[in-house]
């Protein structure tokens, strides 16, 4: 007896790369459908819709589509598509419903516990590409390359040979990591092989941990004081709203300066502009903002010493694979009777 599987892709993982990640169980006598969920949408009125839809849940968000596909489904594959009460009644046979990605904001997880259905989600999909990114925007700001670039293409050749206004070289720097989990770790390791001295805190990883991956445990206000560059991963949440604020801002060094790939939430904006405006820190690389996209009047805009990039640092090819691929591992589990990794429910 065939098992039947629905995938449900979006404008930013395909069905046609869910398949191409889960395929391979065909050869398991699983059959495939697909179909995507806002497939023509732009890029900005699918992330309008997908961030309302974190903050709401889905109940409220088309499901229309896949309702009319779910039909004599067993498993449900998807991205960022809402997965409703509705819908998940209405299933005749759905046993499992799959998110290919960290969060399951999307599914209303709830409603599939009390019908008995399977939840999973794939942590940690895309954590190399943030980890690469971090580093690579720690990297450019402490070498000034962004700010290089740009004084060279609007015509200056502009050399500085004072060595108190040049950058450190990276071995002879603290580095701080707020957040030690996989992605935290990740860039921890990447960063080993400049030699800097690695400072992290984390109040949920054992310090014993932390110091056998060679790092230093510190206390969140020690690593503020000491740190040549904070760069953030943890998880937004009621307990991390505004993490680093004015009184962070106060404690770190004139030099420093902050890295955000994680949530814009995680900072105090106002705080973070009025320190670089009166130079309490020396700058700062984000990826994320409280508010996306970014305004065009964002004070941000005009802060010197400041590097901005759209929320892109989770996006790469393998982190577009890499969700349906960690589902499919515990599809092939679920599959063979055995227990799945990666349950929520």
């Amino acid at each position: 007896m065939s098992t039947t599987v629905l995938l449900c892709g979006d404008p930013q993982q395909p069905s046609e790369y869910m398949h191409e990640a889960l395929g391979h169980l065909e050869d398991r006598g699983v059959e495939f459908e697909r179909m995507d969920w806002m497939g023509d949408a732009t890029p900005t009125e699918f992330r309008d819709e997908t961030m309302s839809m974190e903050a709401e849940g889905p109940g409220s968000f088309d499901d229309s589509d896949i309702a009319a596909r779910i039909e004599g489904v067993d498993a449900l594959v998807v991205h960022k598509a809402p997965v409703s009460r509705d819908l998940v009644e209405s299933a005749d046979s759905l046993e499992l419903v799959a998110a290919a990605r960290g969060g399951t904001e999307n599914v209303d997880v709830a409603a599939c516990a009390d019908l008995g259905i399977e939840v999973l989600h794939a942590p940690g999909r895309n954590r190399d590409a943030v980890a690469d990114y971090a580093v690579a925007m720690l990297l450019a700001r402490f070498r000034e390359i962004p700010f290089n670039h740009g004084a060279l293409s609007g015509g200056e050749w502009d050399q500085v040979f004072d060595p108190e206004l040049l950058p450190p070289d990276i071995r002879t720097t603290e580095i701080g990591v707020v957040g030690f989990g996989n992605i935290g770790r990740g860039v921890a390791r990447r960063l080993s092989g400049f030699e800097p001295t690695i400072l992290a805190h984390d109040p949920y990883v054992d310090d014993d941990d932390i110091a056998d991956t060679g790092a230093d445990p510190v206390a969140l206000d020690e690593l503020l004081e000491r740190a040549d560059a904070v760069t953030l991963h943890v998880r937004l949440s009621e307990a991390t709203e505004g993490l680093i604020g004015a009184d962070e801002f106060e404690r770190m060094r004139s030099s420093a300066f902050l890295v955000n790939t994680a949530r814009g939430g995680l900072v105090d904006e106002e705080a973070l502009v009025a320190a670089l405006e009166s130079d309490e820190i020396a700058g700062a690389a984000l990826d994320v903002f409280r508010e996306e996209p970014l305004p065009d009047d964002h004070p941000l805009f005009d802060c010197e010493g400041v590097v901005l990039t759209p929320h892109v640092a989770g996006s790469t090819r393998d982190a577009v694979l890499g969700g349906p691929r960690i589902v499919s591992e515990d599809l092939a589990r679920w599959l063979d009777g055995e227990d799945v990794v990666n349950s929520v429910n």
